[in-house]
């Protein structure tokens, strides 16, 4: 701004010389006026530039916190795997039921669907990949039967649960779930572990149908034996069994029981460690 008002001033001045009997102005004049004029245009282009560089830093700036914010507001429904986010994002309602089945603490359904996996993967063809459909027919019956059972143990150890500060929040033992909605729940869960179980051949519907009588008892087994982790290891360690049997068409003992017995202990020692923790 200065440089442009002295730049006019000078000017003026020139042309006030230039009526005072002189046809052009004085040297220093025009020379200075010229170099203030590429002053004053340099100085434009730079405010240009700088106001140009401001303007983008600006709406880089914007648009940043716009992401922020709407990441902000909708953080809740951004997609994710975890178990514990499927079950936030579902309707308030369905959120119970989602947790009384543990979808929120998934390691139980895959501590349920490895013996399933391995003994799919031994009967295999040789240098053949294991089955898919069978793979996913079992993942879905894990997620049912492990919610079942989970929903067996909360009804039997409801007043129990009201007791111990770690399980006091569970959906039966704070009432946000009562033992008749439970039942019905488990009537669901059942009813659909059935169907996948009926795509199977006869000797696995049999084979699985009668683990169903672990699944019950289980959750009883605290009450009357120091070996409960026994028990869980006999139940979760049966897809080791029903595996083998839905590919091959029946169990091969001598491949079957090894890998059930090795599944079994492999339970005793974690579970152990997590009743101790």
């Amino acid at each position: 701004m200065f440089c442009a008002r002295l730049s006019r001033r000078l000017i003026l001045t020139a042309m006030r010389w230039t009526d005072g009997r002189r046809t052009c102005p004085p040297p220093c004049l025009s020379t200075l006026s010229s170099i203030l004029q590429n002053q004053t245009a340099r100085s434009k282009d730079c405010v240009h530039s700088e106001s140009t560089a401001l303007r983008r830093a600006l709406c880089s700036q914007s648009r940043v916190r716009f992401r922020y914010r709407k990441t902000q507001r909708c953080g809740s429904r951004s997609f994710s795997l975890s178990g514990a986010s499927v079950v936030n994002s579902a309707p308030a309602h369905v959120q119970p039921y989602l947790r009384l089945m543990r979808l929120d603490k998934p390691i139980g359904t895959w501590l349920l669907y490895l013996p399933c996996t391995w003994s799919i993967a031994l009967a295999a063809e040789p240098e053949c990949l294991p089955d898919l459909g069978m793979l996913a027919l079992f993942g879905t019956g894990a997620l049912l039967m492990r919610g079942a059972g989970c929903t067996i143990n909360d009804m039997w150890d409801k007043d129990f649960d009201k007791q111990v500060a770690r399980t006091a929040s569970r959906p039966i033992a704070s009432g946000e779930i009562s033992r008749m909605q439970a039942l019905v729940f488990l009537g669901g869960q059942l009813s659909l572990a059935l169907g996948v179980l009926l795509c199977l051949n006869y000797y696995s519907i049999a084979l699985g149908a009668s683990s169903l009588s672990l699944v019950i008892t289980y959750p009883l087994m605290k009450r009357i034996t120091y070996w409960p982790q026994l028990v869980l290891g006999l139940t979760f360690n049966w897809g080791a069994l029903l595996g083998w049997a839905a590919v091959k068409g029946s169990c091969d003992w001598s491949v079957c029981l090894p890998l059930y017995l090795s599944g079994v202990m492999w339970t005793l020692i974690y579970d152990t460690i997590y009743a101790h923790q």
